[in-house]
């Protein structure tokens, strides 16, 4: 009896999907507030054509937007409620640092993080996270820690000459500049070092596991769900289907312990610290208690460290590459580092180095190519419409930009080309005839702009100037049977990565 109630249910309940589908789809294509954008069809009646790029293709969304902004001009619809922009005059309107814009709430739990600072939606909630960290992340605190950033590249080239000079063997600096990086964040943030700079071939089953995590990103950005479930389960569980991970687990239970022994601490017993970590300005602020809790704090540490070493490995690695790449660079760049006069010859300041102009050339090429956060980077104005030419983006309406776009627009002369002259000229730039000429500076956002730019932004500049400088000075190297395609945009996954088979920018030490 039941088997024929069912049997008779069941094709109404088809037709009613089928029906509820094309009432969804006719909505999204005539009806929707973004229904009048410009863009494909398809990506306007479901977001599936995302899924399908980022997840099934791998990698590739970013990538595609750029040739539908070809097709369909500078203003797209790229699912049924996203816009896409690709202006290079318009990154000060989207990401203005007046303007309380807020996150799209469908990106929460993207990273696994909502608790974290780069995770927020609300604005004002953001703004109250933001400025208690925003000390810790000052120029003048990041110069106070400066010498464990120097401490740390000089173990780097003293294991380099010791056991790679004149051996033929190759190092891969993509290892080298993440267990850098690795130890410079986690030392800063947490206070305890892994000395990841110390492993066998610099490859550390931690930052490893980091790489593994971002290319994991897509799936849990469009299956939350499936994260929320390797989450919840137990942590064995997890090592047990994913060995990889471990490390990451181990990590979260250092963070953990580390959050503990600090609120056990007085305040006089931590203002003796030689610096204080990103627990100790959260704990002691005027925060409420539920932004002091251990899982917060947890993803709070998680998402500044997770963020700094991929974006900061990533870019120290195209740098690399492109010096070495290029004899001229090479030889202008060692001649600057080599003539310059400096306080203390063998370890200059960064402010010291901030202030030769070929080294910062070098940096800012590199960052440029290197994208920093290569993912478009949504945002909402909850009450008030965005214009861009005649389109006016409806408010709750997700709007978005992309660096990886930005930086490879026609304002960059041959983009793809490693050109740290480009920085040295005063000329100003159109991003297109009859507009306004501006400074190449004005369209350079490796960080992001706004009130969301990245935290981390002096920290990187210091390991860009003290990393490059202090290799390039102490360190002869070649090229290892390493060619463009090893720091090729090939694939987004947070940031940019190279295809698959490419095995990294290696080198020798003559």
């Amino acid at each position: 009896m039941e088997n024929s109630k069912l049997s008779f249910v069941a094709p109404y309940l088809v037709l009613g999907s089928i029906l509820y589908f094309i009432a969804v789809v006719i909505y999204r294509l005539y009806f929707s507030p973004v229904a009048r954008f410009p863009g494909s069809k398809l990506t306007a009646a479901t977001g599936w054509i995302e899924t399908y790029y980022d997840v099934f293709k791998g990698g590739q969304f970013t990538f595609q937007l750029q040739k539908w902004h070809e097709q369909y001009g500078p203003i797209i619809r790229i699912n049924p409620d996203e816009i896409h922009v690709s202006d290079p005059d318009f990154y000060d309107v989207a990401y203005a640092s007046s303007a309380p814009f807020e996150k799209m709430p469908k990106w929460l739990d993207r990273f696994g993080l909502p608790g974290a600072v780069q995770s927020t939606v609300q604005h004002e909630l953001h703004r109250s996270r933001r400025m208690t960290l925003n000390p810790h992340f000052s120029k003048k605190s990041i110069s106070n820690f400066s010498w464990f950033i120097q401490q740390r590249m000089d173990q780097l080239c003293d294991r380099l000459l010791r056991e790679y000079k004149g051996t033929g063997e190759a190092v891969t600096l993509n290892d080298a500049w993440g267990a850098v990086t690795a130890d410079i964040i986690i030392n800063y943030c947490l206070g305890f070092d892994y000395n990841f700079v110390s492993y066998p071939g610099f490859v550390a089953p931690f930052t490893k596991s980091l790489k593994e995590l971002a290319l994991g990103i897509h799936v849990a950005g469009h299956f939350p769900w499936f994260l929320k479930l390797l989450q919840s389960s137990p942590d064995w569980l997890v090592g047990l289907l994913n060995p990889g991970m471990k490390p990451v687990f181990s990590f979260q239970n250092e963070i953990k312990k580390q959050i503990i022994k600090i609120k056990e601490l007085d305040h006089e017993k931590q203002s003796t610290e030689r610096h204080k970590t990103v627990f100790t300005d959260i704990l002691g602020s005027n925060l409420p208690p539920q932004e002091k809790t251990v899982t917060r704090l947890q993803q709070e540490a998680a998402g500044v460290v997770g963020a700094a070493i991929e974006t900061s490995k990533t870019t120290l690695s195209v740098t690399s590459f492109h010096i070495l790449h290029n004899p001229e660079i090479l030889r202008r760049l060692t001649t600057e580092l080599r003539e310059a006069s400096f306080s203390d010859p063998e370890k200059p300041t960064w402010s010291e180095l901030e202030q030769l102009p070929y080294l910062t050339a070098v940096i800012k090429e590199g960052l440029r190519l290197g994208y920093g956060v290569a993912q478009r980077l949504p945002r909402i104005s909850k009450h008030k419409a965005i214009q861009y030419d005649n389109y006016s983006i409806p408010p709750g309406t997700p709007f978005s930009m992309s660096s990886y776009i930005q930086h490879t627009s026609s304002v960059f002369n041959d983009c793809f080309a490693f050109n740290p002259d480009r920085w040295l000229t005063t000329a100003k730039v159109a991003s297109a005839p009859g507009r306004e000429e501006k400074s190449l500076d004005r369209f350079f956002v490796p960080f992001s702009k706004g009130t969301r730019w990245c935290l981390g932004q002096n920290l990187a500049w210091a390991q860009f100037y003290i990393g490059l400088a202090t290799l390039f000075r102490r360190v002869d190297l070649e090229l290892f049977e390493t060619g463009p395609e090893a720091v090729s945009a090939a694939r987004e996954y947070f940031v940019p990565l190279p295809p698959p088979e490419t095995k990294g920018v290696r080198a020798t030490v003559r």
